[in-house]
């Protein structure tokens, strides 16, 4: 079972499109994304918090996280923009501070960033993402020169209304903070296995405290904590659509025995797994 599926990596720089779709299991990706509401409401679930989205709010959620999608109105409507922040043109001078907003979540409080529709109801975001649709379905000459030039005003709106604290001197980060992304992957490919944090750290070249600090630097938590994480998730999924016997469930997702895997649910979710299940 992976969460991740190749069917998340884009096959260009850019995707925009209409969706009426009211259910998206959990996955990740590479990606950023934003969702707009234009019509309905939908909720969306990112690391283990909820938050529903009305017609005007927006949601960007980082590269990376845990989410998904689910009905709250029968009928829905939003604008979907997904993109490769590491794609983009950015001016050096602002750089750093595009990271911190857009790339890196210091805390796990910073699910996503969430603006209400209250906040933009005076601004043009109805007006760039109907833009940013347009140049993406007709490719007309200049076609990713205006993409990025669409995109630029969105991320700019975005930046401008969020609440999210961004230090005035944001460091600079080199393209050496990215190169472990891929053990992710390996986390969710392998979460059922026996996973050491020094071995992750090997494979990514890094010593085991700078791998520890990055980590916990760019995904709100510590590996352990996330690697725990990941196998709780995928624990629950078979609880919940699967008949598996809680032994099994328990081994086939990681954890060292029935015991553990019932100590680590409970402390998680505050229910038994076979709770849970019932």
């Amino acid at each position: 079972m992976q969460l991740f599926e190749v069917s998340d990596i884009l096959n260009q720089p850019y995707e925009v499109y209409l969706s009426d779709t009211r259910e998206f299991p959990l996955h990740w990706h590479y990606y950023s994304e934003i969702l707009y509401i234009t019509k309905g409401a939908i909720r969306i679930t990112c690391n283990e918090k909820n938050h529903v989205l009305n017609a005007g709010d927006l949601c960007y959620i980082y590269p990376l996280q845990l989410h998904q999608v689910s009905q709250v109105t029968e009928s829905v409507e939003y604008t979907v923009v997904k993109f490769d922040f590491h794609t983009l043109t950015l001016p050096p001078a602002h750089q750093a501070k595009l990271y911190d907003y857009f790339i890196h979540r210091p805390a796990p409080e910073d699910f996503c960033i969430l603006i209400p529709g209250e906040t933009l109801s005076t601004e043009p975001m109805t007006t760039y993402m109907r833009q940013i649709l347009n140049t993406y379905q007709t490719k007309d000459n200049f076609y990713s020169l205006q993409m990025q030039a669409d995109l630029y005003s969105i991320l700019i709106e975005i930046a401008k209304k969020s609440n999210k604290e961004v230090g005035s001197a944001a460091r600079h980060r080199g393209d050496t903070d990215f190169t472990f992304h891929h053990i992710l992957e390996y986390i969710d490919t392998h979460s059922g296995e026996s996973l050491e944090i020094q071995d992750l750290a090997t494979m990514c070249h890094m010593s085991y405290s700078h791998f520890a600090k990055l980590f916990r630097e760019h995904y709100g938590r510590s590996c352990k904590e996330y690697i725990t994480y990941i196998r709780l998730v995928k624990a629950q999924d078979l609880l919940l659509h699967t008949d598996y016997d809680i032994n099994y469930i328990a081994l086939e997702t990681g954890f060292f025995d029935c015991s553990h895997f019932i100590r680590t649910y409970k402390k998680w979710k505050g229910i038994t797994p076979k709770q849970e299940r019932m």
